[in-house]
């Protein structure tokens, strides 16, 4: 079976529909690990892990193989709030919390077991190349990264040596 490591966050989020306000887990760390768990991939999810595990977020944690990483209250998780209202997409809350804790020294040592990882955007390009770097000093196989049109449009340079430095690119 395909053993994947993806370093990212999950967040815990408040989502306005059209017609009501529902809690959510998100991010794209708990994404990416959520559509291979489907996919029938062993997933390990390197992010902050929330101690205790907020409602939204427990079946991601029954659905991983591991969660690692620093263990953290649950109210120093990302957080998003986003309106879906009117055909329209709008951030009116984002904060990062516990996401700057991670740290590419905190990482698994060996990550010869992984078939492959994924590295998210982790809200800074520069903080992206320095795990995937260590991604490749560690032993990983094969590595992909992601972005958001935000990054493109402010950090261009370091988005085209994340490209470089990945087998992968989304």
């Amino acid at each position: 079976m395909f053993q994947l490591l993806v370093i990212g966050g999950a967040s815990s989020d408040i989502l306005h529909l059209e017609h009501r306000t529902v809690a959510s887990a998100g991010g794209a760390g708990m994404y990416t690990a959520m559509a291979a768990c489907r996919g029938s991939s062993r997933v390990s999810l390197f992010a902050p892990r929330p101690d205790p595990c907020p409602e939204p977020l427990k079946l991601v944690l029954g659905l991983l193989t591991e969660w690692l990483g620093p263990v953290v209250s649950p109210e120093w998780l990302p957080q998003f709030e986003i309106s879906y209202r009117s055909g329209t997409t709008d951030y009116l809350k984002a904060t990062y919390g516990a996401i700057g804790m991670l740290s590419p020294t905190i990482l698994p040592t060996d990550l010869s077991k992984y078939a492959h990882v994924h590295v998210t955007q982790l809200g800074d390009v520069t903080k992206q190349l320095s795990f995937i770097k260590a991604c490749h000093e560690r032993g990983a196989k094969q590595i992909s990264a992601g972005t958001g049109l935000m990054f493109v449009n402010t950090q261009l340079q370091e988005i085209r040596a994340v490209i470089q430095q990945s087998n992968y690119f989304l």
